[in-house]
């Protein structure tokens, strides 16, 4: 047996290994990842990514491979070579390897530098021109590359007809390689894009950790491991490097499992962290976060407790001060005032995915903070392990007088839009949706640019069948963007039936979803279909077992679907 089984996961959650899934979309890595894609497709030439050691480098450059050979056409239209040692002693080296690495024909390993030259350039001609294919070539470790190698790509970049570069270069570089571009003027200025990767902050950090823990973990058997005061020790020890708080993780997983614990708090993050680091750098991240505390527990006597947490001022005294009740209470039994939550609602993505994934309806914009749990993989969903939540923590949401407004488009009627928000379009419906709309003069006649609001009418169908599955294709809070996405695929001969599903519950409030129309008995079935899928609708579907007993529906097609 394998020692993350023993924890309820399917595979190891904090492997070393850049596996592309677990690559997280944090917006920097998105937007870095769209503009990388985007430059080979339009042949662009030159791309240079720069980062400092564990920033994700390697993981972004598998996940790029990932992309660019992902549908069967691109496969056959883009040939993407990866190096991952450049460090060649001369540059007949460096020729030959790439020679032999993008398949150069006629190679005999006796040529001389302008031979290879030669032999090389009327390849990428041949498969540019005449083939009208893609060649790209990936360096890992650039800062590697030998001066005189410099040379030999700004060469290659000089291989291109009227239009296009014939090569595409992408190297992957730590900060050393800045001294390079700023050197050889003459490759720095055909840089078509660089981009300075650096370390993830706090909220993104704390959600890729929860990613990682979501695609490892078992269908039915998905709960946080660790609590908010050990992600912060985490991220004091860590800075927030991917590749550090990986190799911390993966000694605390392994610490649970020897102390035969369930979660993770800060004392037992901070025996890892003895275990790993100096006992300088222990003293200065104790120190720091010991500091932190005194202030808040200084702070506490005088301010009223707020025990949400808000991530993204995760570090300011008020929000830490709201915790201090909560950290002083850790011990190895569970504290006697949490309450356990036997159902837990369906995280499911939207723009990832908390999470946001690369947005399928919008278009991530690479200044934006917010991190999003991306939804690549199908999201296991209700452990049997009930997850334990402080009563203080919990919320409810009220549910809103209104599911929102939609602007009515081309191609778009009253009717239909009411049958597929409510499943049904019965005179009852209807009437309430007009009533709902009282600035409408003729509601016989709805033209385009005018704005329906549509009112919450839950339905009296009984909730989902045990034991039934369903596929999520896309989750959200927006009624516009998502009926936008539902429009968008409904009509799509590539795609399977599909379903708007709004619902709400206290703990996530109004969400919309897209989801397949039929339900499945078992999570394999339910991959299979969602195999069947376009690739890029795929990639993000997630397939949900169960509900949260108190949600109320608004689509009476699907429970009658799926009961």
């Amino acid at each position: 047996m394998e020692y993350y089984s023993i924890l309820n996961f399917k595979k190891e959650p904090f492997s070393n290994s850049p596996e592309p899934e677990f690559f997280f979309e944090a917006p920097k890595y998105i937007s870095c990842l769209q503009k990388l894609e985007l430059a080979v497709r339009l042949r662009r030439g030159l791309s240079v990514v720069i980062g400092d050691i564990g920033t994700g480098k390697t993981t972004l450059c598998r996940k790029l491979i990932q992309q660019l050979s992902f549908s069967p056409k691109d496969s056959q239209t883009i040939e993407t070579h990866l190096l991952l040692d450049p460090s060649f002693d001369n540059t007949i080296g460096f020729l030959q390897a790439t020679s032999l690495m993008i398949g150069v024909p006629d190679f005999e390993g006796q040529e001389n530098e302008w031979q290879l030259k030669e032999k090389i350039k009327n390849y990428l001609f041949n498969k540019g021109v005449n083939e009208n294919k893609i060649t790209v070539l990936i360096i890992d470790e650039g800062q590697k590359i030998p001066e005189n190698c410099i040379e030999i790509l700004r060469e290659f970049l000089n291989y291109e007809t009227n239009n296009f570069k014939l090569l595409q270069i992408i190297i992957f570089a730590q900060p050393e390689f800045k001294k390079v571009l700023k050197k050889y003027a003459n490759l720095s200025d055909r840089v078509n894009y660089l981009y300075y990767l650096k370390n993830l902050n706090f909220k993104q950090m704390r959600a890729m950790i929860k990613y990682r823990i979501t695609v490892a973990s078992n269908f039915e058997k998905s709960f946080d491991i660790f609590t908010y005061w050990g992600m912060l020790a985490i991220y004091l020890a860590t800075h927030g490097y991917p590749r550090k708080v990986v190799t911390l993780c993966h000694q605390v997983l392994l610490m649970m499992i020897i102390r035969g614990k369930q979660s993770a708090n800060i004392f037992l993050v901070r025996n890892c962290i003895n275990d790993m680091y100096s006992p300088l750098f222990h003293r200065m991240r104790m120190a720091a976060l010991s500091a932190i505390l005194l202030i808040s527990a200084g702070v506490f006597v005088w301010q009223e407790t707020a025990f949400n947490i808000n991530v993204s001022n995760q570090f300011s005294v008020p929000h830490i001060i709201a915790q201090v009740k909560e950290l002083l209470s850790f011990s190895d039994a569970p504290a006697s005032a949490e309450r356990k939550i036997a159902s837990v609602s369906p995280a499911v993505v939207a723009g990832n995915k908390e999470i946001l994934p690369i947005q399928s309806s919008q278009a991530l914009n690479a200044n934006t903070t917010d991190t999003q749990l991306p939804a690549g993989n199908i999201v296991p969903v209700n452990p049997t392990v009930a997850a334990v939540i402080p009563e203080s923590n919990i919320q409810e949401i009220k549910m809103p007088d209104s599911l929102g407004t939609l602007t009515m488009k081309q191609g778009r009627t009253l009717w239909k839009t009411i049958e597929n928000i409510y499943g049904e379009a019965t005179p009852e419906i209807i009437a309430k949706v007009n009533k709902a709309n009282p600035h409408l003069n003729n509601k016989n006649k709805i033209t385009v640019g005018q704005t329906i609001n549509f009112p919450p009418i839950p339905t009296t169908i009984k909730p989902f069948k045990a034991g039934s599955f369903i596929v999520v294709l896309e989750k959200g809070n927006d009624l516009k963007s998502m009926y936008d996405l539902f429009h968008e695929n409904t009509y799509k001969k590539t795609m399977s039936d599909i379903i708007f599903f709004p619902f709400w519950n206290s703990r996530e409030g109004l969400t919309f979803a897209v989801v397949l129309e039929n339900s499945f008995a078992n999570p394999q079935v339910a991959k299979e279909a969602i195999n069947k899928l376009p690739a890029s609708i795929a990639a993000k579907a997630q397939i949900i077992s169960q509900w949260d007993e108190k949600s109320v529906f608004f689509n009476r097609k699907i429970l009658k679907n799926y009961n």
